[in-house]
Formats: C-alpha cells, sequence, structure tokens
C-alpha cells in the first residue's frame, strides 16, 4: 500500500516528471500532515484537540515513517498535532519528498533520471512508468466526492489534494467549485486534515501580514529616497550656474568642466548610470525578477540610481543647460529624473494620503509614470546627436 506522501507526489507529478506548480508553504504542511495521518493509521500515535502521542514506539519498517515516529518519541513535552505539522514541514518536508520518490522509483512506479540542462546543471526528473496507480487514486478522490460513506483513508487523502489546492488540475473537465460543501464536510471528519488547513492558513496570514510590513517599510523607504532625488533636480533647475574662480590655474571645478579626461569620465559614467536604470525598470516592469527577489528591492535600486545620476549630472555640467541640442538633452534628461522623483514620492506616500482621506491615488501615480517614460524617450536620439557633435566638431 502506498503511504499518503507517495500518493500526493504522484498526484503532483506527469508522465515527464513534471510536478504541478503548488504553494510550498502548502506542500510542505501536505506532507508532514501525510506523514502523520500514516503513522495515526498504522496505530503509531493518537491525536485529539489538545495533543499528538507517540502509543506505540514500534518501527513501522518503512524509514520515512520511521524518522518521524522516532522524532515524535524524543520529544518529552506535550505538543498539539498542529505544532508537529508546522516543525515537520520546516525540518523535514524536503527529506521526506526525497525519501518518498526514492521509494516510489524503487518499486517501479516512477523513474529516476538524472539529466543535464545546458550541458552544466544538474536535474533529477521522475517519471511515472505506469499510470495506473494514479488512475487508482484519482478514482477514489471522484468516489469520496460523491454521497456515498467515504473509507477513513479516503477522507485523509482528500483533506491532503483540498490543502494543496490541486483538484482543478486533477479534474480540468469537472465543476471542483461544486464539490466545495462536500470536501468541507469531510474535511472536518479528519482531525489530522483539518490542523493541516489550520497551519496552512496560520502561515498565508503570516506571509500576509510580513508582505504587508515589508510593503509599508518600503513605501516609507522608497518616500524619503524620491525626495531626497527630487531636491537634486529642483537645485538643478533652480540653481545659478556656479561661476568659475577667476584665478591662475585650473581649479576643482574648472578640471570638472573643461578637462577632456574628467569631462569623458563623468559622461561616460552618467550614460552607464542611465543605462543601469533603463534596465532595472525594464526588469521590474516585465516581472522578470519576481521569483528571485521580487519588485521592491529593484525599484529602490532604481531610485538610487536616479540620485546617482543627479549626482554625477552636477559633475558633468555644473548646472549648465548648454544651447541648442545639448539645451534639450539636458531638458529632457532632467525631465525624466524629476518625474521619476515625484513618481517615486506619489506611490511612496499613497499610505499617507489615504490617511488624509485622499483614497483614489491611482490616476496620479500613473500619469507621473507616464510622463517619466515620455521623457526618456527622446533621450536615445538626443544623446547620439551630442556624441557625434563632442567627437567630430
Amino acid at each position: 500500500m502506498l503511504t499518503f506522501a507517495e500518493e500526493i507526489l504522484l498526484l503532483l507529478g506527469d508522465e515527464e516528471g513534471v510536478f504541478l506548480p503548488v504553494e510550498e508553504h502548502a506542500f510542505e504542511c501536505a506532507l508532514a500532515g501525510a506523514v502523520l495521518m500514516d503513522l495515526a493509521f498504522a496505530y503509531r500515535i493518537d491525536t485529539d484537540l489538545e495533543k499528538l502521542v507517540a502509543i506505540d514506539p514500534a518501527p513501522t519498517g518503512n524509514p520515512m515513517l520511521d524518522r518521524v515516529l522516532e522524532k515524535i518519541v524524543a520529544r518529552t513535552d506535550t505538543t498539539d498535532t498542529r505544532t508537529w505539522v508546522g516543525v515537520l514541514s520546516r525540518e523535514d518536508a524536503a527529506v521526506l519528498r526525497e525519501q518518498a520518490l526514492e521509494s516510489l522509483a524503487g518499486r517501479g512506479v516512477l523513474e529516476r533520471r538524472d539529466g543535464r540542462f545546458l550541458w552544466a546543471f544538474g536535474a533529477v526528473r521522475y517519471p511515472a512508468l505506469d499510470d495506473g496507480a494514479v488512475r487508482t487514486i484519482k478514482a477514489r478522490i471522484e468516489d469520496v466526492l460523491s454521497d456515498d460513506i467515504p473509507h477513513p483513508r479516503d477522507v485523509a487523502l482528500i483533506s491532503l489534494v483540498d490543502a494543496c489546492e490541486i483538484l482543478p488540475d486533477l479534474f480540468p473537465d469537472r465543476d471542483v467549485a461544486a464539490f466545495g460543501p462536500r470536501i468541507a464536510l469531510l474535511r472536518r471528519m479528519d482531525l489530522i486534515g483539518r490542523e493541516v488547513a489550520g497551519t496552512i492558513a496560520d502561515i498565508q496570514r503570516t506571509v500576509v501580514r510580513e508582505a504587508r510590513a515589508r510593503a509599508a517599510r518600503f513605501q516609507k523607504l522608497l518616500l524619503v529616497l524620491s525626495a531626497f532625488g527630487g531636491l537634486g533636480v529642483a537645485a538643478t533647475l533652480l540653481s545659478p550656474p556656479i561661476p568659475l574662480a577667476d584665478r591662475f590655474g585650473p581649479g576643482l571645478f574648472e578640471s570638472l568642466w573643461y578637462d577632456g579626461v574628467w569631462k569623458q569620465w563623468s559622461g561616460y559614467l552618467l550614460l552607464g548610470l542611465s543605462v543601469a536604470g533603463l534596465g532595472v525598470a525594464t526588469i521590474v516592469k516585465k516581472r522578470l525578477v519576481a521569483r528571485i527577489a521580487g519588485s521592491h528591492g529593484w525599484r529602490l535600486f532604481h531610485i538610487v540610481l536616479g540620485i546617482a545620476c543627479v549626482l554625477v549630472l552636477f559633475a558633468h555640467t555644473g548646472f549648465r543647460f548648454g544651447a541648442n541640442m545639448n539645451a534639450a538633452l539636458m531638458a529632457f534628461f532632467v525631465a525624466a529624473l524629476l518625474s521619476g522623483a515625484l513618481a517615486g514620492a506619489a506611490i511612496g506616500g499613497t499610505p499617507r494620503l489615504r490617511k488624509m482621506g485622499i483614497r483614489k491615488t491611482g490616476r496620479q501615480n500613473r500619469l507621473l509614470i507616464g510622463l517619466h517614460a515620455v521623457a526618456i524617450c527622446p533621450l536615445p536620439a538626443l544623446l547620439i546627436v551630442h556624441l557625434l557633435s563632442v567627437y567630430l566638431y
């Protein structure tokens, strides 16, 4: 007989060894609950609303189950089921997954294939050799969703499947939502399954709280950095050109603004920062890093690059707009920096505006972001003209 963990893994995989996308914390809790369910059906543990205790320390003969049973036996304090689901999901989920997959491969249900991706990166897949086991499990699930009296093991299985939220993927041609009342009733019949769902709900609430806290910190920091960048741009617009020192020999400002070497260094540094800022904006816009670190850090990095552009712009021009095409380049560059700073300040200040009773802030935020994009569009052409004028004339 397959264990619950093995059945869940079979349902998640396909004939090519590719697994359905499941929330990581839900999958880990489901694996932990699956092992506890197997131990309960093997009469090794007993559970109630307040505690989970070992009633028989004898090994089951299954290494995956015995590993968890030893952990439960070794614990001396009284612990409830939900706590054990949380502990096992954090500490043992990865090992339990590998043990279950290796067990299925050893039984000939799955095949372990070690492959290579781009001839360098290892990749292990577990394609199914026979889909008979999966068909049997799905048939049990369909039976338990009917009005018949279910077997206790099938009640436990449906609790795990519902926790992983994979019923729509298993039965794409069925209206799974119609079975909601039936699933809720069955889930209440199984204590461990109920605790698994409760643990997942607790984790989701924790994730939401942490996400909101991170968002609040991000908005506050974004507001501060944007205000700082905006002040720098305002200084560029409002401050008069800095006069050069009337004395013999080049001073610091004369070296920055008239020495060819320093002028080129500051110009290329400004170009590099601008390209980096555009690249970061593209990454955030296309959501290319959502799976790596989210967008908050990249957005802040974009603002920091904008502030650096303001400082290098001062070193390159000294608040001098120049004339003709140089003046146009300077004007659009400053407009891009100013609109970006205003957009960042508007987004970062949204919570404060809402506290002041201003609820609808999305339109002005989108408007400022649009102005930021419009100001950027002419910059490549103007920059090319600027470079040609410097090096050819």
